[in-house]
C-alpha cells in the first residue's frame, strides 16, 4: 500500500550530523528525519516547508521514511546525502549560504528561452486559429474560436489552483480533470501555465499525454484545412 505525503516544517536541523526534526502541519509529535531520506538538489534547513513519508524504526519511533522539500520538483542529487567535510582547524568555517526561496528560482525558470518557447507556442496555435477563423466565416460556428480562449482560461486557472495545493500540501486536482479540459480546447492555457509555474513539466507520463492532446488537435485542423475533412468530416456530421 502506497503511504501517503504529509506536510510539515523542520523544525531543527544538525547539518554537521544529517539530522533533524519535523514538526507535522496537522501537529502531534515531531518525527525524526535523517539525510538519508532526503530526495532533492540540496539539504534541508531549519525552517524549511517539507512533504514526508511517515513511518516507524526497529524501536518503534516516528521517523521519516522519505522527505523533500515543498513544492520543489527538482532532479534527485546523491550527493546532497554525503556527510559534508569538516572545516580545517585553522579556518573559520564559512557560514552557509541562505537557500533562495522557491519563488525566487521560479521566474529565472519560467523564462529561460523565452523567444524559443514563444514561436514554438506561436506555430502550435497558428493552425486552431487559422481553422478557428475558417469556421466562423465559412460554415458560421463560433464555438471554436469560443472554445480555445475560454478553456484556456479555465486551464490556467486551475493549474494555479494544483500548484498553490502542493506548495500548502492540500487537496489536489486530479490530472484526468486537467487533461479533460485541455481536450476541451484548454492546451494553450495550460501550455503557458507549465511554464508561468514550472508544474506538471518534469512528470513524464502527465507530458506524454498532454502533448497526445496537442497533437490531436493540430490533426484535426490538418485534415479540415488541407484534406477538407477527408478523416474528421464523417466524425462531425455525425455530432450534428
Amino acid at each position: 500500500m502506497q503511504m501517503k505525503e504529509q506536510a510539515g516544517r523542520i523544525k531543527s536541523w544538525n547539518d554537521d550530523k544529517g539530522f533533524g526534526f519535523i514538526q507535522p502541519a496537522t501537529g502531534g509529535a515531531e518525527v525524526f528525519a535523517h539525510i538519508s531520506a532526503m530526495r532533492g538538489d540540496r539539504r534541508p534547513n531549519s525552517g524549511d516547508h517539507v512533504l514526508f513519508i511517515a513511518g516507524r524504526d526497529e524501536r518503534g519511533r516516528m521517523r521519516a521514511e522519505h522527505l523533500r522539500l515543498a513544492g520543489e520538483l527538482s532532479i534527485d542529487q546523491p550527493q546532497i546525502r554525503v556527510k559534508p567535510r569538516a572545516a580545517a582547524p585553522d579556518r573559520k568555517p564559512r557560514p552557509a549560504p541562505k537557500p533562495r526561496s522557491r519563488t525566487a528560482r521560479e521566474p529565472q525558470a519560467a523564462l529561460r528561452n523565452p523567444l524559443a518557447k514563444l514561436i514554438i507556442f506561436a506555430g502550435l496555435c497558428g493552425l486552431p486559429l487559422i481553422g478557428s477563423l475558417r469556421w466562423l466565416t465559412g460554415l458560421q460556428s463560433f464555438w471554436p474560436l469560443l472554445l480555445y480562449p475560454v478553456a484556456s482560461v479555465l486551464c490556467f486557472f486551475l493549474y494555479w489552483s494544483d500548484k498553490s495545493s502542493a506548495k500548502k500540501g492540500g487537496q489536489r486536482i486530479p490530472e484526468n480533470t486537467l487533461h479533460l479540459v485541455e481536450l476541451a480546447g484548454g492546451w494553450p492555457g495550460a501550455l503557458l501555465a507549465q511554464q508561468a509555474f514550472r508544474h506538471k513539466t518534469r512528470k513524464g507520463s502527465y507530458q506524454a499525454l498532454f502533448w497526445f492532446i496537442v497533437a490531436l488537435h493540430q490533426l484535426f485542423w490538418v485534415d479540415q484545412l488541407l484534406l477538407n475533412g477527408a478523416y474528421t468530416g464523417n466524425w462531425l456530421r455525425g455530432l450534428s
